[in-house]
């Protein structure tokens, strides 16, 4: 499997990297380029795969990161430079004519998604570019079971509430007809795994393997990482 190899030895060229970027560079050895890799952010991920020989496709929403990204281009060799394209575009919405034997999300990608009807969109995304047998990682940050979230100020009652899950319903808009709406959307960035996995499986994926580091270490509940690998 993918992760087993997360616990091998690691190959003199990715000594010294960060461990985020040795993990997603034996996946493309793996699994084979070209690689997509959406929240792209700064092109640190897309860059770094480039730089091991992969053709890589970096897509990130935000203008800003994406100009970040094309910054490096200047000083990358011509040849890592011509396997890189970048593209700012809505995750959610991507449509690109290629299919991809490897899908990453990287950097908590997911997490960025403010709402449950947002994630699906981002895993329809993902579903759509994957190729037959293709394969799709990600990283998230785990929900502890006893967080805490602040109320407003304004708010009666107690001075924190639980933190509920991202998939929760209650975090979905609801508004009445006519009036305000009684419930926030609140934009979590924590997952639940098996509420994450839930998902993954209700877009099609099959979830594979889950990590709770980017060495390979198995997840457990009080991992701060959530690393998953899944499959058409």
């Amino acid at each position: 499997m993918a992760g087993n190899d997360a616990r091998g030895r690691t190959p003199l060229s990715l000594v010294g990297q960060e461990p985020d970027l040795v993990f997603y560079t034996r996946q493309a050895t793996e699994h084979g380029s070209p690689v997509l890799v959406l929240g792209a952010a700064n092109g640190r991920v897309p860059w770094a795969l480039a730089g091991h020989g992969f053709a890589t496709v970096g897509v990130d929403p935000s203008d800003v990161m994406i100009r970040s990204a094309e910054e490096r281009r200047a000083s990358e060799p011509p040849e890592v430079s011509e396997r890189t394209r970048l593209l700012a575009q809505d995750l959610r919405t991507l449509r690109l004519p290629e299919k991809f034997p490897l899908v990453l999300a990287p950097q908590h990608a997911l997490g960025l998604m403010p709402g449950r009807d947002d994630v699906e969109a981002f895993l329809a995304t993902v579903v759509h570019h994957l190729a037959p047998g293709g394969t799709f990682v990600y990283d998230v940050l785990n929900a502890p079971r006893e967080p805490v979230l602040p109320r407003d100020e304004d708010e009666p009652g107690s001075a924190v509430e639980p933190r509920r899950p991202l998939f929760a319903l209650h975090l979905r808009e609801r508004r009445a007809p006519g009036g305000p709406s009684p419930i926030r959307r609140l934009k979590l960035r924590h997952f639940l795994p098996e509420e994450l996995e839930a998902a993954l499986t209700s877009s099609g994926l099959t979830p594979r393997e889950r990590f709770g580091r980017f060495d390979g270490k198995p997840f457990d509940l009080e991992d701060l990482r959530h690393i998953g690998v899944a499959g058409l």
